[in-house]
């Protein structure tokens, strides 16, 4: 009896098993019903572009010959996927080449190696743009992503409001960062780097185009003439309505922008910016490979469809598209990728960028962003002393150099006295992202430091 007792609760535990199927996104079988895949796409593109790429893809004959069923995406935060590549998400889509470098760096990615995608490279998308990578090869050869889509990088400006404002329309980095946008209300608008992956971009290519030394005077300037939003799309948003005049976008905010209000107008910095390629990869713990390449093949051929859209306006990275009747209805995007492609840019190190992105991303966060509010008065309050006669240009210049010099501070290690020079962002750019207390403890200081001085440059302003 007992031994029939303990065959039936086996049989039940299996039977369970079974009918419960995969954890996950994986394939579900009852019987010999098949439910199909869930596959898990890990994005930082906006709901209007997951609508639509679920929809389509769902739609599409690709889905079908793989059975797949259904796509959840998570929008996450950089500092979450690693969590969710852990859990076994599938595929990472969209978020610049700053984050799936890091992915990469970290063995987060796992190889792109069905020949149809592989057989994409080369032949509908290229291998560099404007000399910036469109994939990421390995040491070992083999490709650990692929972009999905172009990206440039400058600022949108609302014409009604420069002229509101009497300002000139700014064709340059230096511009945006001078006297003349030297106001209260503050007329640009920028976004914490810490919360934009395209602002993080933005001030990448700043410091590469300038050098690290007078690339973070003209940093500082921009942000002591702007007002800092959580988000890009916060920034194209108060561009669209005229709450500023000017503000750091990435190219498809900037086309929107225009779609939605005439007076709208991006601007790419002559020979101060790059075009990016915004990967797709597949993730190291897929248990879906098969299914996730297939995917990917189709957002880089059919699924180029959705940046035509135009509450999307993004530039495809594969020029197939606009041969297609979608794509032949949008030539001021066509117009849009040929102009992108004839881009002036900097020389852009991608190495180089991911060496300092964390200890860049922290610094910024706490000496222009946390510390904004004094930066912007002392500023404004140095410029608007200088015009009215009440100190002398020398004067002037004296506390202008103050105003834009190194922060010091003391190195939580040694105890010495130091700057971030670019060398000492390298030093400490892995540890800020592995050792919180580190982080805080330095994050801290520098936020005191910069307030310090800040309110120093003011006080001989006041006099």
């Amino acid at each position: 009896m007992k031994k029939l007792v303990s065959l039936s609760i086996l049989f039940i535990v299996l039977f369970s098993v079974v009918a419960a199927g995969c954890i996950g996104g994986g394939e579900t079988k009852t019987g010999t019903q098949t439910e199909g895949i869930t596959l898990v796409v890990l994005t930082r593109h906006d709901v209007t572009i997951q609508v639509m790429a679920k929809k389509m893809f769902l739609q599409s004959d690709i889905a079908k010959q793989y059975n797949i069923k259904d796509i959840k995406f998570i929008k996450a935060p950089e500092s979450l996927w690693p969590t969710y590549i852990e859990k076994g998400a599938d595929v990472g889509w969209g978020g610049g080449p700053t984050l799936f470098d890091d992915l990469f760096k970290n063995n987060y990615l796992a190889p792109i190696e069905d020949q149809k995608v592989l057989g994409l490279i080369g032949t509908q998308i290229q291998e560099t743009i404007a000399g910036m990578p469109m994939v990421r090869k390995g040491n070992d050869g083999k490709i650990y992503w692929i972009a999905a889509a172009l990206s440039s990088f400058g600022f949108t400006v609302n014409h009604d409001v420069l002229k509101r404002w009497n300002l000139p329309v700014p064709q340059r980095w230096e511009e945006i960062a001078s006297e003349t946008f030297a106001m209260d209300p503050p007329q640009m608008g920028i976004a914490d780097p810490t919360r934009s992956t395209s602002n993080t971009r933005i001030y990448q290519i700043i410091l590469q185009a300038f050098g690290w030394d007078e690339g973070w005077k003209i940093l500082t300037l921009i942000a002591a003439n702007s007002k800092i939003y959580d988000a890009s799309d916060a920034v194209r948003e108060a561009v669209i309505a005229g709450d500023i005049a000017v503000g750091n976008t990435i190219d498809f905010y900037g086309y929107t922008a225009m779609k939605l209000n005439p007076a709208c107008e991006y601007i790419i910095p002559k020979g101060q910016s790059i075009i990016n390629g915004d990967p797709i990869a597949l993730l190291v713990n897929s248990q879906n490979k098969e299914a996730a390449q297939a995917f990917i093949y189709w957002v880089l051929t059919e699924g180029q469809k959705i940046w035509l859209d135009e509450d999307i306006n993004r530039l495809p990275v594969n020029p197939s598209v606009f041969d297609t009747p979608e794509g032949q209805k949008r030539p001021d995007l066509k117009k849009a990728y040929e102009n992108a492609l004839k881009t002036q840019g900097i020389e852009f190190d991608d190495n180089e960028a991911l060496a300092t992105v964390n200890s860049m991303q922290l610094y910024f966060k706490a000496t222009l962003v946390d510390a904004n509010q004094e930066l912007h008065r002392a500023w404004v309050s140095l410029v608007k002393a200088y015009k009215e006669g009440k100190i002398s240009e020398d004067k002037y210049k004296e506390l202008k150099i103050k105003l834009l010099e190194p922060v010091k501070f003391k190195d939580p290690d040694t105890g010495e006295t130091v700057t971030l020079t670019e060398e000492y962002a390298k030093k400490i750019n892995d540890r800020l992202a592995k050792d919180s207390s580190f982080r805080d403890t330095l994050m801290q200081e520098w936020r005191d430091a910069a307030r310090e001085k800040y309110q120093s440059v003011l006080a001989e302003v006041q006099g």
